[in-house]
């Protein structure tokens, strides 16, 4: 037998714990000369079996019973959390999408674009329309338009748009 394969064996026995009472050792001869002995020893285990499945993650003791109210909250509460999970997801996947499909400096650049043009029509407006034979303000102008402030960059302490 090859040594490579004497080491995986050796070291396959040394992680594996059985959660069965009887375990079987493999016993591999030394000697490569020789053609490999094989013994296998059958040995009780002096820990008993309830004591061995608490270690072996993943086992419940064979006492622990969960009641059919428990496990109806766990479900409840899995799947909500199962739909939290997926509408985040799917606001990701929009979000990635979104940013895929458009290009964000060109939106900005569209987005300043239409201000200037917005804040250059309210001005003409200003000086064509009268109100009681007066100049109407652009805070007016933007009331009749239900137009917002923050969209404009419109201050109205100021009577002005700003430049950020």
């Amino acid at each position: 037998m090859s040594f490579s394969l004497k080491e995986r064996l050796k070291r396959s026995r040394r992680s594996f714990t059985s959660p069965v009472s009887v375990v079987k050792r493999l016993k591999i001869s030394e000697d490569d000369d020789q053609q490999p002995q094989m013994n296998i020893d059958n040995r009780n285990d002096t820990q008993p079996t309830e004591n061995r499945r608490a270690e072996v993650p993943g086992c419940m003791p064979e006492t622990f019973q969960p009641s059919s109210t428990d496990l109806l909250e766990r479900q409840n509460q899995l799947q909500k959390e199962v739909k939290e999970r997926t509408e985040t997801l799917r606001r990701l996947k929009m979000v990635k999408m979104y940013r895929g499909k458009n290009d964000l400096t060109q939106l900005r650049i569209l987005i300043d674009k239409w201000r200037r043009c917005s804040q250059a029509a309210l001005y003409d407006l200003q000086s064509d329309v009268l109100v009681d034979g007066k100049k109407t303000s652009i805070s007016q102008l933007i009331d009749l338009f239900g137009l917002e402030d923050g969209i404009l960059h419109f201050d109205r302490t100021e009577e002005d748009f700003t430049s950020a």
